[in-house]
């Protein structure tokens, strides 16, 4: 064997499938920090539900924060292509977000994203946080940009691309609304979109005060 061509210690083999080791870390490592949690779950449980050593995780994340950190931005970029694909149909706005929400709602029904990207804040540094904050923002972004469009194109009347966007977001948590008895407010995802996009369109105002 070619000494030159040896992996260096800790370099997981290439995956069988193709798939990047590294990306297939990321995938594993988010699925069982949301199902159980950051601090109950360890680097060797991370290795062992992908299968590789954990010599293998810390050769691409020097720690579980890391980890976590560049995890949990793969997930926004993955949710921000989805939401791209979707915004870029020649569609009227409102079926476009509708779509949006109900593919939203059913990837996240087992999960809060909000409620768990407040509780990862605090064991993040400065920089990992703004690492995330950039990510979230290339996804509000996408967001701000479809209803800057729509405006020039007369199809709503916005006059701040942002706030919509963020306002939008904001409404996506009702989707996962509970009773005080643990049930969903709107356990069928199709209906909480249909009605988280009425009110993002109409607000709360009267017929009257619109005109």
């Amino acid at each position: 064997m070619d000494p030159n061509s040896r992996r260096p210690p800790g370099r997981p083999r290439s995956n069988e499938q193709g798939a990047p080791v590294s990306d297939r870390i990321l995938y594993v490592a988010m699925h069982e920090f949301i199902r159980h949690g950051y601090d109950a779950v360890s680097m060797d449980d991370i290795a062992k539900a992908c299968g590789v050593t954990k010599a293998s995780i810390y050769y691409y994340y020097p720690s579980k924060a890391v980890l976590l950190t560049q995890s949990t931005i793969r997930l926004m970029n993955v949710v921000r292509t989805a939401t791209l694909n979707i915004l870029q149909k020649p569609l009227p706005l409102r079926q476009r977000l509708t779509e949006v929400t109900v593919n939203h709602l059913k990837a996240t029904t087992s999960f809060e994203f909000e409620g768990f990207m407040n509780k990862i804040e605090a064991v993040l540094t400065p920089e990992q946080n703004e690492e995330m904050r950039k990510a979230e923002h290339r996804l509000l972004e996408a967001l701000a940009d479809a209803f800057e469009e729509a405006a020039r194109q007369g199809e709503i009347c916005c006059t701040d691309s942002w706030l919509a966007a963020r306002s939008y977001m904001a409404l996506l948590m009702v989707g996962h609304s509970k009773q005080p008895d643990g049930s969903f407010t709107y356990p069928d995802k199709t209906q909480a979109a249909v009605k988280i996009i009425d009110m993002l369109w109409n607000g709360i105002g009267t017929t009257a005060s619109h005109n």
